[in-house]
């Protein structure tokens, strides 16, 4: 079966079941958001567009730190954009973080090193764009582009812009690489919604996992707060050998 069909049909069944320290993605410290009984004091949001946007949600989503992810539409002016008809969007990537885990400047990090801003976009729905949502968030992301500039000894095409709006992506484009897995049928008894498991932790970092920026130490680490199945085990285990 193609992909695509997988994911569709895995959609199809989730939805008739219901509906600052700074750390980094490697390392066998487990994830306090794994912790039971953790809740963040304050959680803060940042948006990032920048290219195809199931990748970044696979890779932001496995920063410690990182509490969920949703992938989406912003940086256009219409209100309803699709897939299909994204009218001026951007493809980005929505993250809630905890700040006490995981800083905004190592977001940015993230952000920069998740894909080449000195690359000129094909079209409009691929560029690179830093949306702040605070004033904060807008200084952190200038002094970054200068930085990264500087770094990178050229001028890139990132666009640093306040936060508007954002659209959630169809439910085929959340949790991408997971949607193709069979985890995700293990994983559909324990949400009310497919959007609840979109928008949980597990998700974030079981997506991660599959679309392989884990590593072995730290899925040992993790895998037991994950509660899988024997055979869901074998099969993460198995992407890492």
């Amino acid at each position: 079966m193609a992909a695509a069909s997988v994911m569709l049909v895995a959609v199809a069944v989730l939805a008739a079941a219901g509906d600052g320290a700074d750390a980094s993605a490697s390392g066998g410290m487990l994830d306090p958001l794994l912790t039971e009984g953790y809740a963040p004091e304050r959680v803060e949001t940042a948006t990032f567009a920048l290219g195809c946007f199931w990748g970044p949600d696979a890779r932001l989503g496995m920063l410690r730190g990182v509490l969920r992810t949703r992938v989406g539409y912003s940086g256009g002016t219409t209100s309803h954009p699709s897939y299909d008809d994204i009218d001026g969007h951007a493809e980005s990537v929505q993250v809630d973080f905890d700040p006490s885990i995981i800083s905004y400047a190592r977001l940015l990090e993230a952000f920069w090193a998740a894909h080449d801003p000195l690359r000129k976009p094909r079209t409009p729905q691929y560029r690179s764009i830093i949306f702040f949502h605070s004033e904060e968030q807008r200084t952190a992301a200038e002094a970054s582009a200068r930085a990264h500039e500087e770094d990178r000894g050229a001028p890139h095409y990132t666009e640093i812009v306040p936060f508007e709006r954002f659209t959630r992506a169809e439910d085929f484009h959340q949790k991408y690489w997971l949607l193709g897995s069979a985890l995700v049928y293990e994983l559909q008894g324990r949400f009310g919604s497919f959007r609840e498991l979109v928008d949980s932790t597990t998700a974030a970092r079981l997506n991660g996992y599959v679309a392989g920026w884990g590593t072995t130490e730290r899925l040992e680490a993790e895998l037991e707060a994950f509660a899988l199945s024997e055979d869901g085990a074998t099969h993460l285990r198995d992407l890492y050998r």
